[in-house]
């Protein structure tokens, strides 16, 4: 009797951002040159979610799984001189799979708002290749916009989309005696015909995340991903390939920006404690990894398992990125002290705004600026260098509000501060409130944080822009604390690593004439002021120097003077 060959099924995953986003970067992206060109970064991120679901599939049914990242293939170009996104992945899918490798099934997992005409086009693409596999979608796009999809036609590509977490779904499907009988009754697959009639989708969670095996990173060119420029970021670890991992799932919390309950629920599922050094301790001796970067939307929920985590990483020698779910009323004295222990010198600190009034009743967050400062003082103490993350924009928050987060922030010693503008995630209580009031302008689809889209009555989408880069441009720079506290080589770090992506940074030239005169090194401070200078580096920024009532200095005491006096108004 001849054995059944293996399902193939072939996991896609499109680009993060717009494919206008990557080819002109707006002034705020982190960018790179390839043969002249200027184009934004693409994270390269492992996968997790299709890792995970490939890993449980394997566990119950024999497969033949494969994995194309169009955010690492597109990232290890020399160029890339296609007119968009589907182009590249219509030639890369014929020439890489087609044929060799005809899949049964194929998902596109899409996680980020500014990938969701990426995922569109590239169901297109692969049906248009594929017309006889089963296409279907998943991850946070299918699970909010799930309507809009359908509304504008999507279910035409896309045979299904999965609401929530993959792995059951994916499994029930591949194990039906028929695919489309079981995608026609199923309560977490999202079809054209059952929304037609009023459906409304499910959860199917694992409860127990230990059912999951170690996750199949063997999917993973591992040499592309460890391309990913978010670990630059992160200078002591810039030169090794980040592994990430996620301990838990869901989050309590009901943040009205965030969208990841839709995705995983409000209640936290966990991963045991030894299945976690078990999963550490193969990806050290798998993949000879020396740097783990957690993903948990929530990771500080148990405070004995943190501390019990953070105890494994420092026996074993390893270092750790903590890129979110750190809350801050959880990181005391004793916590960030572990933290420290474990190596990890650097965190990731969700302050998200300097207004007290925003945090309880635009953001619904439960935190107090005193918290904020007691941490940000604590790291500074135990020596972890702190990025601060910062949203404003939202609906209900008022120029006022703007205003005095833009001083109260320059209370706050975080080292480096990432603001962002608001954005109307589908699926947030902020995408509802300002659907529903009718503040949303452009394609909130294709949003990212660095694009405001929402206007109010007392502000305006083009004033929330302005503000999110003056914001930046006085957090980091003009009031930078590493400079009011003395420490030069922090502040000279971190000025430095902006000119190595935006060379023609007029603020980063500015403060680092001012760090070098302070050094000594007049001829360094000369050189930096100069550049502030040239006519081409100068150009736009009149706009953003007016608005911080700011002007550039024209001698090296001009400029030593009028930064240590900004400092005290």
């Amino acid at each position: 009797m001849l054995r059944e060959s293996p399902k193939k099924i072939l996991f896609l995953v499109p680009v993060h951002i717009s494919y206008e986003s990557y080819v002109s970067p707006p002034r705020n992206a982190r960018t790179i040159v390839k043969k002249g060109r200027i184009l934004n970064s693409l994270a390269t991120d492992l996968p997790l979610g299709l890792l995970s679901i490939s890993a449980y599939l394997k566990k119950f049914l024999d497969l033949d799984v494969r994995l194309a990242d169009f955010n690492t293939e597109v990232s290890a170009l020399d160029s890339f001189d296609y007119p968009n996104f589907a182009e590249f992945a219509k030639q890369y899918l014929t020439e890489h799979f087609s044929t060799d490798f005809t899949p049964d099934i194929i998902g596109i997992s899409s996680l980020f708002s500014p990938s969701y005409q990426n995922f569109i086009e590239l169901g297109a693409t692969v049906k248009a290749i594929w017309p006889k596999a089963l296409l279907v979608g998943g991850g946070n796009i299918p699970t909010n916009s799930y309507h809009h999809i359908f509304q504008t036609g999507g279910f035409r590509f896309f045979d299904a989309l999965c609401f929530g977490e993959g792995e059951k779904p994916m499994l029930d499907l591949l194990k039906a005696e028929s695919p489309e009988n079981h995608l026609a009754s199923a309560t977490s697959w999202i079809t054209a015909e059952k929304l037609a009639g009023g459906f409304i989708p499910k959860h199917d969670f694992i409860v127990d995340l230990d059912e999951i095996p170690f996750y199949d990173y063997a999917l993973c060119d591992h040499g592309r991903h460890s391309l990913n420029p978010v670990m630059t970021s992160y200078a002591a670890h810039s030169d090794s390939m980040g592994y990430h991992i996620m301990t838990s799932r869901g989050c309590p919390f009901h943040c009205t920006f965030c969208a990841s309950h839709q995705v995983h629920g409000r209640k936290m599922r966990y991963h045991s404690t030894d299945r976690v050094f078990a999963d550490i301790r193969r990806l050290v001796e798998q993949y000879s990894a020396k740097t783990l970067i957690f993903q948990d939307d929530h990771f500080m929920a148990d405070k004995e398992r943190v501390l019990s985590i953070l105890k494994f990483i420092e026996q074993e020698k390893l270092n750790a990125i903590f890129q979110n779910g750190l809350t801050l009323y959880s990181l005391d004295y004793e916590t960030l002290s572990a933290f420290k222990r474990a190596g990890v010198n650097q965190l990731v600190l969700p302050l998200e705004s300097g207004s007290e009034k925003v945090l309880k009743y635009q953001m619904k967050k439960p935190l107090k600026m005193s918290i904020s400062r007691q941490v940000t003082e604590d790291c500074r103490k135990l020596g972890i260098y702190t990025d601060a993350n910062i949203l404003i924009g939202l609906p209900g928050e008022t120029r006022q509000d703007i205003e005095d987060a833009r001083r109260n922030l320059r209370t706050i010693p975080a080292n480096w501060y990432h603001v962002v503008c608001a954005s109307p995630v589908v699926g947030s209580e902020i995408h509802k409130i300002a659907s529903e009031k009718g503040y949303i302008s452009g394609n909130v689809l294709g949003a990212d944080y660095r694009t405001a889209v929402i206007n109010t009555p007392d502000f305006s989408a083009e004033y929330i822009q302005d503000m999110q880069y003056v914001f930046n441009l006085e957090l980091n720079f003009l009031y930078n604390s590493d400079l009011r506290l003395g420490e030069l080589a922090l502040a000279e770090a971190g000025f430095s690593n902006v000119l190595g992506l935006r060379p023609d940074h007029l603020m980063a030239n500015l403060c680092l004439s001012y760090v070098q005169m302070k050094k000594g090194n007049e001829a360094e401070a000369a050189k930096h002021l100069a550049r502030c200078h040239d006519p081409l580096l100068a150009s736009g920024w009149e706009k953003y120097l007016g608005i911080m009532d700011l002007h550039i200095p024209s001698s090296i005491t001009d400029v030593v003077g009028i930064i240590e006096n900004k400092w005290l108004q």
